[in-house]
């Protein structure tokens, strides 16, 4: 089963699956810009798009699993500003910039040469003074089928190069899973 496939079954099956609370990585993230406009990659059934909603926040997201998206949908509140995009997110485009661009849960999915292509994008897409959040796993999961685990560091040095300042960078146990998380904002022009 690919992963499509599989996470359609799972937001059938369990649709609050993931839980309602946004990963700790996000609500740090607003000690460094509290609103604006943000990305979602790998939006799922929405807990962090939804936090993000509730502190105000302009809010696209993207997801290749229409199940996921449709959880999502029935869970916004009226006059949410919200655009959800059904998509692989390695197809995503657009001209617009934002101010939070995040990827939590989603790197460890794709292989190391599409990780890098999204990484790329992300930047692209990020306004100076924006951040990235990213949250990605450090271990195999039980189905051991994860095409890229992170090692030690491995994440954070995507954003050594210059223009970019890594502002939180944490590796942590949680529940069942060993995970890196890391903040880092795009340096003014």
């Amino acid at each position: 089963m690919d992963f499509k496939s599989r996470f359609n079954q799972k937001y059938k099956d369990t649709p609050n699956v993931f839980g309602s609370s946004p990963m700790p990585v996000l609500e740090q993230a607003l000690k460094y810009i509290s609103v604006g406009t943000a990305l979602d990659l790998g939006v799922g059934n929405g807990r962090n798009t939804l936090y993000l909603l509730s502190k105000s926040f302009e809010v696209t997201g993207v997801d290749m699993s229409e199940e996921g998206i449709n959880l999502l949908k029935d869970r916004v509140p009226e006059g949410a500003k919200l655009k959800l995009i059904v998509s692989n997110v390695l197809d995503f485009e657009t001209d617009e910039k934002f101010d939070l661009v995040c990827a939590i849960g989603l790197l460890h999915f794709l292989s190391i040469g599409d990780i890098d292509r999204l990484i790329v994008s992300m930047k692209k897409l990020t306004k100076d003074g924006g951040i990235n959040v990213i949250a990605a796993r450090m271990n195999q999961n039980l189905r051991q089928d994860l095409p890229h685990i992170f090692k030690s560091n491995e994440l954070k040095e995507l954003y050594t190069e210059e223009g970019w300042e890594i502002k939180e960078y944490q590796e942590m146990d949680r529940r069942n899973s060993r995970v890196a998380s890391l903040i880092a904002q795009k340096n003014l022009d």
